[in-house]
């Protein structure tokens, strides 16, 4: 469905005033959500930001092309009769 919507000044900048249904049908509340933009040579998309999942966040920078660093690591070293 494509549905024609003026721009507008907003102090400086230009603005779009986006009804609430179009932004609950694709999971945006209307509040201080924030949302990701990508922009193309021919368009502006812009979708619900998604929460990062720790996961992905503990490990942004490793970068597993590097030997994984044993001397820096302290594993504790041995408590009972373990081999190493």
């Amino acid at each position: 469905m494509v549905q024609v919507l003026k721009l507008g000044k907003w102090g400086n900048s230009n603005a779009i005033r986006l009804p609430k249904g179009m932004l609950e049908k694709v999971g945006i509340t209307p509040t201080d959500q924030e949302v990701s933009v990508d922009v193309t040579t021919d368009s502006i998309v812009i979708k619900p930001k998604k929460e990062e999942k720790m996961i992905n966040k503990l490990f942004e920078n490793y970068d597993s092309s590097k030997p994984y660093p044993f001397e820096t690591v302290d594993k504790g070293g041995a408590v009972g009769e373990e081999l190493y």
